[in-house]
């Protein structure tokens, strides 16, 4: 299986944003909040009932997994007070560089065409030009359309592709390191043969 890397530059992105963005006001009962040490069992939650409806192959997320994640970029999206979406970015900095990573978007099945994606995604934003980004990296799964669609039309495009063996282990050392997917890469959330609970390809 193969996940397509796309770069961003983050200013070109956010104008492509703006243009997008232009009659979709987020209703006032979409709130978005950073994600809170005390929220991380309902975030799993969240975060499996995303992914399990989307195309992509998936390991569900434990609570000892996402205790391990930093959360200063997940931000969590509320509709009338309920989690509804969510979205990862993370920044790495380098002693020459600095590049942003949105390395998960998810809103319920039932909860889109709402604005929730467009709340989320103005949040990332402010989060990535308060740090000074000036690129942004994501990862999406080869066969996933509706994402790769929805990239593309931010100005994101293809730079590598990271071809993924289905793992024996959790032991993720040998997988090249593109930007993007840190959740999953980082966390092993590859499926795996033998595992249960997974959704292989």
């Amino acid at each position: 299986m193969a996940y397509i890397v796309m770069r961003a530059e983050t200013k070109e992105a956010l104008k492509l944003a703006a243009e997008r963005w232009k009659g979709k006001e987020v209703p006032s009962y979409v709130k978005v909040h950073r994600l809170r040490k005390n929220e991380i069992g309902a975030f799993v939650d969240l975060y499996n009932r995303c992914f399990i409806a989307s195309p992509d192959p998936f390991c569900p997320l434990t609570i000892d997994d996402a205790k391990r994640l930093e959360t200063e970029g997940i931000f969590v999206a509320e509709l009338w007070g309920n989690p509804c979406g969510f979205i990862a970015c993370f920044i790495e900095k380098g002693s020459d560089s600095m590049y942003g990573e949105i390395t998960g978007i998810g809103v319920l099945p039932q909860r889109r065409r709402k604005g929730v994606a467009t709340a989320l995604i103005r949040r990332a934003a402010k989060y990535f030009l308060d740090a000074g980004v000036k690129e942004v990296y994501c990862e999406v799964y080869e066969e996933n359309t509706p994402s790769k669609m929805l990239i593309t039309a931010y100005g994101f495009k293809e730079v590598d592709r990271r071809f993924v063996q289905m793992e024996t282990s959790r032991d993720i050392t040998t997988e090249r390191q593109f930007p993007g997917g840190k959740i999953m890469r980082r966390l092993g959330l590859r499926p795996r043969p033998g595992c249960e609970s997974c959704r292989d390809i």
